[in-house]
């Protein structure tokens, strides 16, 4: 819901980010120009989690979750934005005025979020009627063994055919109130289907507790056996994850997560007392999948099935969540073993030894898959095979941004294929290298070396620069937006000139772009000169640009030496001119 910008901005100067932060971190304590405490969102024993009160902004290094003290509140009390909002500006007596639009939207949602719930109500009761086909529907639970307690849990339901657009007419709802939630949907032929017609309903909760879609499992032969409602105003499939907010009071003790593939895969596990038992809704996993389990979970354990289709989606799951730096390995049922057919079975211990016994890391997953695919498959010791392969593996290892885990699982790979852990390495920088190269912004050779107040971070000459002029506006008019290719670093740039905050610049970026600028502005670089430092970065970043187009210019002269163009002169002389100038500024 839309609030006017300045209100915005009174509610966040009027609550001092470092002041929210120490009434749920008492031991916050004072480093440098910031506060640091151990993070609230993941166990860890060294603090990591960096406030500053000068920029608004919050960022911890380790599980790397930032923002501003909207932003903390929001995760720290499991609350939307708008509420997060609210109860800041309750703390600080200012009133926000809605406007009449406002009013409008915020009862829209409302109304559907009530129609989702009364609708749960009747699927729930529906479960529970003396029908023929309600009676299947229990029966196909039981088999299933869940028990009542689990069905309450989770407001599992059903609904008989027809029974459900009479019910929610009768209550004086309209057929474009149900199509706005998602419910209903109108045929070709004019015909309204009901989306749970004859199925078991899953009702899907957000982290709020509020229902916003559902999903239905058939009793009959129709198809799909699975079915999900809609996306609408209030429910993304990219954005919610099942089982999720009935695990959250145990997640956030034990910071483990599993992700299965469907309704039964979690609501089992969790019957059985299994924390972090999670499915995605219908969909692949997501960017947006892996970022709401960074926020509760420190390790993840993907559980797909061990079909094909299932060990595609595991590796498109492990690559998201290896890039989003989260500890991932993957395990195995038997072939055409669901999870919850095997907790029956075997219980619970046997289960997690299972678990334990087929669990790889990432890096084994991907060979295995490799080898499975017949790449390796009785080759390994052709040197054209063992190229491809490691060719192939190396783009997994890039996806991880941790020096660390790069060299073990490079270590892991040379073990495998039988050849030297340097040269595996070397082939990897030179990859690393070629990707880059002539990629804007990515030029990490500086002449100045430095260290951050967190760790040591390669960053670009770009974003040396720009780490000094958030550091010290004063350099701002110094620099010309043409030095800066980067598109992120271009972004923050002209929002720097703009004059906005760092807190307002962090707000203006992307999602994806807001950790990378959380820890760029606060790991303040220390430099012995730093007028010197921004001399030397603004002239490499300079010559850099130069060398560049010298290399555009090169490309022209040889084709014009091989008689492939018409000679230029002009052309000529600008590249030997550059030559010359850079040859001597190298120096």
């Amino acid at each position: 819901m839309p609030i006017p910008e300045d209100t915005i901005d009174k509610v966040r100067l009027s609550n001092n980010i470092e002041s929210v932060v120490r009434e749920y971190l008492p031991d916050l304590k004072r480093a440098g120009r910031n506060w640091k405490a151990c993070c609230p969102f993941h166990n860890e024993k060294i603090p990591s989690f960096i406030v500053s009160s000068e920029k608004g902004i919050f960022r911890c290094f380790g599980c790397n979750v930032a923002g501003d003290v909207f932003k903390f509140v929001m995760l720290a009390d499991n609350i939307s934005w708008i509420e997060a909002v609210k109860k800041l500006a309750e703390k600080a007596n200012i009133v926000i005025q809605e406007t009449k639009q406002d009013v409008m939207r915020t009862s829209e949602k409302a109304k559907l979020f009530a129609i989702l719930e009364n609708s749960a109500v009747f699927y729930h009761r529906g479960l529970r009627e003396k029908t023929t086909s309600a009676k299947k529907a229990r029966e196909y639970l039981e088999k299933r063994g869940i028990t009542n307690e689990t069905v309450n849990k989770f407001k599992m339901g059903f609904s008989s055919k027809g029974q459900f657009l009479r019910w929610a007419l009768k209550k004086g709802y309209t057929t474009t109130d149900l199509l706005k939630a998602g419910l209903i949907t109108k045929t070709e032929q004019g015909f309204f289907f009901e989306y749970m017609s004859e199925r078991i309903v899953f009702p899907i909760f957000n982290l709020e507790g509020k229902i916003v879609a559902f999903g239905g499992r058939s009793i009959t032969n129709q198809e799909p056996k699975y079915l999900n409602t809609p996306e609408t105003s209030v429910y993304s499939k990219s954005s919610n994850l099942y089982g999720l907010f009935q695990t959250l009071p145990e997640l956030r003790k034990e910071r483990k997560t599993i992700v299965l593939e469907g309704y039964m895969d979690v609501v089992i596990p969790q019957q059985f007392g299994i924390s972090g038992a999670v499915a995605p809704l219908g969909t692949a996993f997501t960017q947006n999948h892996a970022k709401l389990i960074a926020r509760y979970s420190d390790s993840v354990t993907l559980l797909f099935d061990s079909d094909n289709a299932g060990r595609i989606a595991t590796q498109r799951a492990l690559e998201i969540l290896v890039e989003n730096g989260i500890e991932t390995k993957v395990s195995a049922l038997p072939e055409n073993v669901d999870a919850d057919e095997y907790l029956n079975q075997h219980g619970k211990e046997n289960f997690f030894k299972l678990i334990e016994n087929s669990s790889n890391s990432a890096i084994d997953f991907m060979i295995a898959r490799l080898y499975r695919d017949s790449l390796l498959y009785g080759k390994k010791n052709s040197p054209e095979i063992k190229a491809k392969a490691i060719y192939s593996l190396l783009d997994f290892v890039a996806k991880s941004s941790s020096a660390i885990i790069q060299r073990d699982w490079i270590k892991d790979i040379a073990q495998y294929l039988n050849v030297d852990e340097e040269a595996v390495w070397n082939e990897f920088k030179k990859k690393q290298k070629r990707k880059h190269k002539g990629h804007a912004g990515n030029d990490t050779k500086s002449l100045i070396p430095y260290f951050v107040e967190n760790k040591k971070v390669p960053m670009s000459l770009e974003e040396n620069l720009l780490n000094i002029v958030l550091s010290n506006r004063d350099y701002v008019k110094r620099v010309d937006s043409s030095c800066l290719r980067d598109e992120r670093c271009a972004r923050v740039f002209s929002l720097v000139v703009s004059g906005l905050s760092d807190v307002k610049i962090l707000n203006a970026l992307p999602q994806e772009n807001r950790n990378w600028f959380s820890e760029l502005t606060l790991n303040a670089i220390k430099y012995n000169d730093i007028e010197e430092a921004f001399e030397i970065i603004l002239k490499d970043i300079k010559l850099d640009m130069l060398e560049k187009k010298r290399q555009q210019l090169e490309k022209e002269v040889l084709l014009m030496s091989d008689g492939k163009k018409e000679k230029n002169a002009k052309v000529i002389d600008k590249y030997n001119e550059l030559t010359t100038f850079l040859k001597g500024s190298r120096k």
